[in-house]
């Protein structure tokens, strides 16, 4: 009888393990990176050098762009704030923008896309091929696709 006790004790204890865990999984776990800064939406970021803008134009972007601000003006597409498609117009990205607003606003596609890693985000790189002292363009997002800061290397 005893032996059959000590036999039973590890499978014992391998399934209050089990069940220990199953109820620990359930407590609410914070993420273990800070998030990202609360940044307000609609701050201007950059005005897009109109050199740089030209140097990486390309026509179906530009395509895309009119059709969209044309859908904004008939009330079938809504952007992501007040303002937005003043900024577009503009070449100026703002703090809030999606990423499709930003290629809007810079007629082109990004050239590279760099994953910041925790919390998220990622930072979309524009590179003119044409100028080879030409500096590159690039805006951060967060983790919730939407636009915190944008610089000129």
């Amino acid at each position: 009888m005893m032996g059959c006790v000590n036999a039973r004790l590890p499978l014992a204890a391998a399934c209050l393990a089990a069940l220990l865990a199953g109820c620990r999984a359930a407590e609410p776990e914070l993420y273990p990176f800070d998030p990202p800064p609360n940044v307000p939406a609609g701050q201007d970021l950059m005005h897009v050098p109109d050199d740089l803008v030209n140097d990486l134009l390309e026509a179906q972007t530009i395509q895309l762009r009119e059709d969209a601000l044309a859908a904004v003006a008939d009330g079938r597409l809504v952007l992501s704030g007040p303002g937005v498609g003043d900024a577009i117009r503009d070449h100026r990205i703002m703090t809030g923008m999606t990423v499709q607003e930003v290629v809007w606003a810079i007629c082109s596609q990004p050239t590279a896309v760099r994953d910041q890693g925790p919390p998220g985000g990622h930072t979309l790189l524009w590179e003119p091929q044409e100028r080879r002292n030409a500096k590159r363009f690039w805006v951060r997002f967060d983790e919730w696709g939407k636009a915190t800061a944008a610089g000129v290397d």
